[in-house]
Parts: C-alpha cells; structure tokens; sequence
C-alpha cells in the first residue's frame, strides 16, 4: 500500500501546474495495481484545494470524480487522533504538523510503509519510504 499524500493529487488533477506531468504516471500505476491508499484527512486537504484553485464548478466536479476512485480511505477516530498527537510531540521538530501526523498516525495503524508526497518533512521520519516523483 502506499498512501497518496494531497499535494501529489493537487498536481494529479491540476493540470495548470508543472508538476502535473510528473505525478500522472505514478498515480496512475497506484491507482491501478490497487496500492493507493487515503485518510479522511487528505480527502479534505485534496477538496479544499480543488475547490479554492480550480473553483466551486471545476473543482467540485474534479473532486467529485476523485470521490468515484474506490480508493480505501481510513477514518479519523480516536485511536488515530491519540496517535497524531503522539506523532506530532515526537516529530514537531521536523516540520510535522497536525495533518502530516494524522497520515503518520493512519501509516502506523495501518502498517503503511510507502508514503507518496513532495512534503519535504516526511523525508526525515524514520521507518517510512517516500516516494516523490517531482
């Protein structure tokens, strides 16, 4: 499995963006072998970016289509917030936030060890691989 971090699907379904070459290839043999995976929280992160960049029509119909993937996406429920926060104490210094310890959370739990992302912060996390196509 390896979870698909917001900013790669920004680029996926942005194509006014650089990036957007880069990321299609990968994604796309995730997507196909079945290996994508998400949490609640990139779900939100990739809505909001869609919505503000490409606007409530482009961006409500790009994220409608990103809802129709079947892509596994794990919950925010307890276990996982008491384990983000763990994460983010552990990892604050190396640039981890509270999304990022949520999907750090969501990988652990789940005993996801790939992790596609450009986020520089999850480079330097111990025991996870990062995949970054750009």
């Amino acid at each position: 499995m390896i979870l698909i971090d917001s900013n790669i699907w920004a680029y996926y379904f942005d194509t006014t963006l650089e990036e957007h070459k880069k990321v299609i290839k990968p994604v796309e043999t995730a997507l196909k072998k079945e290996q994508a995976v998400i949490n609640a929280t990139v779900v939100l992160e990739t809505l909001h970016y869609l919505v503000k960049r490409l606007g409530p029509l482009a961006g409500g119909n790009k994220g409608r289509v990103f809802s129709t993937y079947g892509i596994p996406i794990f919950p925010l429920d307890i276990n996982v917030l008491e384990i983000a926060h763990q994460k983010l104490c552990e990892f604050t210094h190396l640039g981890i936030g509270g999304r990022d310890a949520s999907i750090l959370a969501t990988m652990e739990i789940e005993n996801i060890g790939h992790i596609m992302t450009h986020d520089q912060a999850f480079k330097k996390i111990p025991d996870i691989k990062v995949i970054d196509p750009i």
